[in-house]
Formats: structure tokens, C-alpha cells, sequence
């Protein structure tokens, strides 16, 4: 809703003229998810094409999968607005004894053809979009219908909530979010009231649940975990939901 009422804000400025990418750049980086929210090592802006073609229209989406590449050229789009990456990166792991550069894989190599084939530029927006005010952090608490947030730093936020069992917490959220599939760790029966939010791929960083600690907090929405983290969750009193990266996303 925000990028629909952008571009219609910028077609206004002029009757003749359409924005270009680097309109569309600064109004985001200025007043809707300012580039200072972002962390340190996380480049947003600019990821693929020019910043100087006029915008036709603005795809926006969670990720820049071939899917949404392939989507935004059947309706005559050249500007994608993405949460996540574009490229896989080479990540140089110790685990992994085969690694292709991010030049050799293939999937790079065919968004990128695409990208260019068809003049699409692509802009993300990460870290700065899950911390600004009333970005992904902010945004999911409210699509749940929560109230009352006591607790906010960082990307965490905590919720008073009135007392629920931790199955009705588990049938709220997969119904607001409209999935069939979750997982819910904890006694079924206990009653939660302070709720606390770790969302898209918070849950891989095995001691997240850290962050909750002296907050009162009985249960955790995570986005996207790894087993550790849920061991370490519940061994640290906080029964989970976990939901998936996306899912957890997609309100902001």
C-alpha cells in the first residue's frame, strides 16, 4: 500500500512526466524506510539496472524470485521493490566443500539475465524496511490484532495480551496469516499473556531468544528457526509458534 500511493503521489508532480527509479529511491530512503535503520554490512538501494529509467510500474515483493521476475515482465513492469536479496552470494563456508561463485550459480545467472534482457531495475529494502516505524517489526504485532506493546527494542516487540492457551495464541496466528501448516512448542494448555515477536529469519541465530529475557515473556513468534534455537527457546521457559520466514514477513 505504501509503494501503490508512492507512485501515485510522484505521477501527480507531473502530467506528463513519470518518476524514475531514483524518485521512487528517495522517497523510500527519505520517509518510508530511511537507509539510517539499516544495519552495519546491510547495502539497501540500487541492486540491479539503472536508477535513471522512468518507471512504468512497481512490482513489489518478498523476495526477487525468477517467479516475480517472470510475472513482472508478463505485465510490462521495470521496477521491482524487494525485502530480500537478488544474488546468492559466495559465502566462502567452511562447510561447504563445493561452493560455486555467486558468478556460476545458476540461478543468479538467470534472474540476472532476465533483469537486463528486459531493462527491470531492482531495489531492496531490508533491515532499514524491518526496523522503521511501522515496518515488518512494527506491522505484525498490528495484523494479529495486538494492542498493547510494552517492549520494543531492536526487532523484538513484547505484547500484553489477554490471557490465551497456547493453542488458541497457535489458531490465531496461522489464521491470520492464512496458513495451514505450523509449529508449536510448549504445553498446548498454558496460558500466555506476554507475547513477544522474532520474525523472518531472527530464529536462525541460536540464542535470539535472548532478547526477550527480563520482559516477562511466556511465548515467542518466530519467523524462521533452526532446531538449536527452538531448544533453546523452550529450555529457557518460552513456549514458540513458529511460522516460516515469509509467512512472518508478508504483513510488513
Amino acid at each position: 500500500m505504501y509503494l501503490l500511493n508512492l507512485l501515485n503521489q510522484l505521477k501527480k508532480q507531473s502530467d506528463m512526466l513519470r518518476p524514475a527509479v531514483k524518485d521512487v529511491m528517495q522517497r523510500i530512503e527519505n520517509e518510508i524506510a530511511p537507509l539510517r535503520y539499516s544495519l552495519p554490512g546491510d547495502k539497501n538501494g540500487l541492486e540491479f539496472g539503472s536508477k535513471e529509467n522512468e518507471v512504468s510500474n512497481i512490482v513489489v515483493c518478498w523476495s526477487p524470485t525468477l517467479e516475480v521476475i517472470r510475472k513482472a515482465i508478463e505485465l510490462k513492469t521495470n521496477l521491482i521493490v524487494a525485502h530480500e536479496w537478488l544474488i546468492y552470494d559466495y559465502l566462502r563456508n567452511r562447510w561447504i566443500t563445493k561452493e560455486l561463485h555467486k558468478t556460476e550459480k545458476k540461478t543468479n545467472l538467470e534472474r540476472i539475465s532476465l533483469l537486463a534482457r528486459h531493462a527491470i531495475s531492482v531495489l531492496k529494502y531490508h533491515s532499514n524496511w524491518d526496523i522503521a516505524p511501522g515496518g515488518v517489526s512494527d506491522s505484525f504485532g498490528e495484523y494479529l490484532g495486538f494492542e498493547n506493546l510494552v517492549y520494543s527494542r531492536g526487532l523484538a516487540r513484547v505484547y500484553k495480551e489477554t490471557p490465551m492457551k497456547l493453542s488458541e495464541l497457535a489458531e490465531l496466528v496461522g489464521r491470520k496469516l492464512e496458513i495451514q501448516c505450523l509449529k508449536i512448542i510448549g504445553n498446548l494448555e498454558r496460558k500466555v499473556s506476554y507475547i513477544g515477536t522474532a520474525l523472518g529469519g531472527l530464529g536462525q541465530i541460536f540464542t535470539y531468544a535472548d532478547e526477550f529475557a527480563n520482559t516477562k515473556t511466556e511465548a515467542i513468534i518466530f519467523g524462521e528457526t533452526l532446531a538449536y534455537s527452538e531448544i533453546y527457546a523452550w529450555e529457557s521457559g518460552y513456549s514458540c509458534v513458529v511460522t516460516s520466514h515469509e509467512a512472518s514477513e508478508m504483513p510488513g
